[in-house]
């Protein structure tokens, strides 16, 4: 499913629903290359939610990072904030699938686990989008 800010201003129940927020590498199973890092989100409450969502990324084995857990309006704006803030690091995995517009290159790895740890769990500030 798309998330955006609409959706979630039109129906605050889903907005307020458990997210989970993902930081994963993705490594071909072509290649056995770890080929980019993935930052998504999926509804739900555990790594095992991110794990569910990730049978979507064919071609793919998957290396949890880290995962945030907030409402699915907050990892939602901490995604669009980490998507931002990266986005000269894009790249276009090898295999498609969908997400493949959410994938980075390997050099971001540490600066994004470093963002990640300095919240240490607190999504707060992205409760609204212009709180980023």
């Amino acid at each position: 499913m798309s998330y955006n800010t609409t959706s979630f201003a039109n129906n605050p129940e889903m907005a307020n629903s458990p997210g989970v927020l993902y930081f994963v590498v993705l490594v071909n199973k072509k290649t056995f290359e770890r080929e980019c890092c993935k930052i998504g989100i999926t509804k739900g409450t555990s790594w095992k939610d991110a794990v569910k969502r990730s049978k979507g990324f064919t071609g793919y084995d998957l290396r949890i990072q880290k995962v945030m857990h907030g409402t699915l309006e907050q990892v939602y704006n901490l995604e669009q904030h980490l998507h931002e803030k990266y986005k000269e690091h894009s790249v276009v995995p090898q295999e498609d699938f969908g997400g493949k517009t959410e994938c980075f290159s390997m050099s971001i790895l540490k600066s994004v686990l470093q963002d990640l740890r300095e919240l240490k769990n607190d999504l707060s500030s992205y409760s609204t989008k212009a709180g980023i």
